[in-house]
């Protein structure tokens, strides 16, 4: 914490802008740290914070070059895209975030409304004020304190509880911290909770609440929120965040399943959020398509439609899996491999890139759709088309 109120001090912040300078030169750790700018353990500290600067841009955009943040605190953090849409469905009431961390949930709540934070970690709360004031939001206020008790008073809450304990990833709720077995005594307390569970939990391990929201963000399922006290029927819900943020929602636990067909004159790769809530059937329902495999999420049909919910593939050949094969068909047609997808298929996209070999620079990239149909591997040869949305 020492570090963090030096850092964001006047002498710090100078520290940190040569030393951010020296890096965009090109200079190396060990080369900046030979330069005397300050002392030794300052200096490292500095290249720390620079470092975690790097990575938090996939998440923080350009917010990430006043940031402050860990490495555990960063990978826990909420991207602040992602973050600002589960913001602005608390509308500008009193939020408590109840496991506020580096306070990147935080951002997003104090650009809509009045917000307090709660951590037990007091240097990532310090980071959390830091990054506020960054922010231009440093009107949320900040308690040390065990969430679990959530020792605050506000209409809402939001908790991200811990997902890694002791470097490993918890595989269920109730190795959350806090545990996810608490939830029932913060619906006591507030009106309106939202609470962060990894998207890879299933519908059945997920505990009784009123609605799960998977979100995706870039072509991936970012997060998955369990919300109480939303007050309508929606019991779950998939979010894409876009130029538009589109939803697509159920009022159901039921799930809908697609007939099953042989693949058809188009392939659909629908959106991982969609895919995590489980409503690949509504989707189907919408385009007139089918499964191509039970329990396999492509989709087929045999009209072009253009959905944001899933990229759409016109099917060029369809070949059982062999190499030689492979290889033959995609050189005798003059097409080369450009993405390359799977699902329930064993061999990952690069090595199977690898495993094809080089081809003509010449030739027209095509899609790889790998996966199992009768049981069997099989390699769905499709044309590349630009994406619709995501």
């Amino acid at each position: 914490m020492d570090a963090v109120l030096y850092l964001s001090g006047t002498a710090g912040s100078a520290v940190l802008e040569q030393i951010g300078q020296r890096r965009a030169a090109g200079d190396s750790s060990l080369q900046i740290q030979q330069l005397n700018i300050d002392a030794s353990d300052r200096v490292r500290a500095a290249l720390y914070v620079w470092d975690q600067r790097e990575r938090a841009h996939g998440k923080f955009g350009d917010a990430a070059d006043r940031l402050f943040a860990d490495r555990d605190g960063l990978e826990m953090a909420s991207g602040l895209t992602v973050a600002r849409h589960r913001a602005q469905r608390f509308g500008d009431t009193w939020v408590a975030d109840l496991c506020c961390g580096i306070g990147g949930d935080l951002m997003a709540l104090a650009e809509r409304g009045p917000c307090i934070g709660v951590d037990l970690d007091t240097a990532r709360l310090q980071m959390a004020r830091v990054n506020l004031g960054a922010h231009e939001r440093n009107t949320a206020a900040l308690i040390a304190g065990d969430s679990r008790f959530a020792p605050v008073k506000a209409d809402a809450a939001t908790a991200d509880p811990a997902r890694r304990q002791g470097g490993k990833r918890a595989r269920s709720g109730s190795d959350y911290e806090p545990s996810l077995a608490y939830i029932p005594e913060w619906q006591q307390q507030f009106d309106l909770l939202a609470v962060k569970v990894s998207p890879a939990l299933d519908l059945g391990e997920l505990p009784v609440r009123e609605e799960v929201e998977y979100v995706s963000w870039q072509g991936q399922c970012r997060e998955a929120v369990l919300w109480f006290g939303q007050g309508d029927d929606c019991r779950r819900r998939a979010t894409q965040i876009g130029e538009q943020t589109i939803s697509l929602a159920s009022a159901s636990d039921e799930i809908l399943r697609p007939p099953v067909q042989p693949v058809g004159r188009v392939l659909y790769d629908p959106d991982p959020a969609l895919v995590r809530s489980h409503l690949i059937g509504e989707l189907a329902a919408q385009l007139g398509a089918w499964s191509i495999v039970e329990d396999v999420a492509y989709l087929s049909s045999d009209d072009v439609h253009h959905t944001p919910w899933a990229k759409t593939l016109p099917l060029l050949e369809q070949v059982p899996f062999q190499l030689n094969r492979l290889q033959r068909v995609l050189r005798l047609n003059g097409w080369r491999p450009g993405v390359i997808r799977r699902r329930h298929f064993p061999i990952e996209p690069e090595t199977l890139r690898q495993q094809l070999g080089a081809f003509d620079t010449d030739s027209l990239p095509v899609e790889l759709v790998c996966t199992r149909i009768d049981g069997k591997r099989t390699i769905l040869i499709c044309a590349s088309v630009t994406e619709s949305a995501r």
